[in-house]
């Protein structure tokens, strides 16, 4: 079925741009008028070019990136807070929007909504961009008759992961960078210098040192076997893939990132940071904290920690607390349990709560800052241990050489 482009104006006057698929484009103007919008103008777009009935722009343009997602809920509160009525709302924000897939999406959302969907269910057609947590607090919201509230913590939620996001992705800029430079370096050798050495000592008869044969060995499977070097690394990244959906594999691979040096400490903050921003916002919309830790546990990208709280969750069904249910699980920070002892007798869980993930967005940020010192030693520790192997391959059987030279 085509696809047109279309200009159409609604009943107040502002106008629609979006696309939709039809058989023609008379189709396409009798659906927007039962729509309430005046057709202005319907053409067929460009396809460009298509693989699988896909064209490249698709491929694109498909992608909602999270920084789209914070400014639109930004905008999204700025303009409720105003009393914007919700139709001209979107309206507004699809224009505002730059990316093709979310302007389309909140079309499509303002369509339903005139349609007479709520906005929860309009949103909730599309939780593959917006996830389960965004769709989850605007049923809250509207239920509670806090939206505006909901709005208020969803950007405030957004913005505090993705400065994280950002935060560490800076932090590892520079040892990436390093450890692109070694593999380089180290695949150049083996491929340009190792075997013109391996040439030269070709015409000794000589007993060569074992570090120089292992280089050797290694520098001849760069040369000769490099398409199975290739071919490995597809298949154990497509391994890792399927692995890393398994419902065992989501379980084992979250306890590893807790795990790792330097990083699974900085893993465990961020995530106990999550949660509690992510609980305190649910709990604080009105959600019952069984369904808010439900919600929590799909939105953790975590699989160690989301089967904690799973079982949390189950804890508090049986009618345990929920400072008792995190006292059994493993990835809480203990102060993070105590203070949510202090906030059940107080009345003021999400107060807590949000508290602590303050005060662990500052203790990530400190270790942030000093990721690059942190894994300084590592680095060198490779590093020197690639120098020490090319120094004594190439150089020791020269020694033995001249010794042999000078023996003569």
């Amino acid at each position: 079925m085509p696809t047109f482009s279309y200009r159409a104006c609604d009943p107040q006057g502002v106008v629609v741009i979006g696309e939709a698929d039809a058989a023609r484009a008379d189709d396409l103007k009798e659906l927007l008028q039962r729509q309430g919008l005046i057709p202005l103008a319907v053409q067929p777009c460009s396809s460009g070019f298509k693989f699988a009935n896909i064209s490249l722009r698709d491929i694109f343009d498909s992608y909602v990136d999270p920084q789209d997602i914070l400014v639109l809920t930004r905008q999204f509160y700025t303009l409720f807070k105003a009393g914007v009525g919700m139709e001209m709302l979107l309206g507004t924000l699809s224009r505002q929007s730059s990316n093709r897939k979310l302007r389309e999406t909140l079309l499509k959302i303002r369509n339903d909504i005139l349609s007479g969907e709520n906005l929860s269910k309009a949103f909730a057609k599309h939780s593959a961009i917006f996830g389960d947590l965004y769709v989850n607090m605007l049923v809250a919201g509207e239920e509670a008759g806090i939206l505006e509230e909901v709005l208020k913590n969803l950007a405030s939620l957004y913005e505090k992961e993705l400065e994280t996001k950002a935060s560490v992705k800076s932090a590892v800029l520079y040892p990436k960078i390093v450890v692109f430079v070694l593999v380089v370096a180290t695949a150049v050798i083996m491929v340009t210098v190792v075997p013109k050495f391996a040439s030269f000592y070709g015409h000794y008869k000589a007993e060569l040192p074992l570090p120089t044969k292992m280089l050797m060995a290694i520098s001849n499977f760069f040369v000769h076997f490099w398409w199975m070097m290739g071919l490995g690394g597809m298949v154990a990244y497509y391994s890792y893939l399927k692995y890393s959906h398994t419902k065992r594999g989501k379980l084992r691979l979250g306890h590893l990132k807790f795990q790792l040096p330097v990083f699974g400490p900085l893993n465990l903050r961020i995530v106990n940071s999550r949660f509690c921003h992510i609980l305190s916002a649910l709990y604080r919309s009105g959600l019952s904290m069984t369904r808010c830790l439900e919600i929590t546990s799909g939105t953790i990208e975590n699989g160690a920690f989301s089967r904690e709280l799973e079982i949390l969750k189950n804890e508090i069904s049986e009618g345990k607390t929920l400072s008792e249910g995190m006292q059994r699980c493993s990835y809480f920070m203990p102060i993070i349990v105590e203070a949510t002892a202090v906030g059940e007798k107080s009345g003021s869980i999400d107060d807590m709560l949000e508290s602590m993930g303050a005060h662990y967005d500052m203790e990530v940020q400190h270790i942030v800052k000093n990721l690059t010192t942190l894994l300084e030693p590592i680095l060198l520790f490779f590093i020197f241990g690639m120098v020490t192997l090319f120094a004594l391959a190439i150089f020791l059987p020269i020694w033995n050489l001249s010794r042999a030279v000078q023996g003569s």
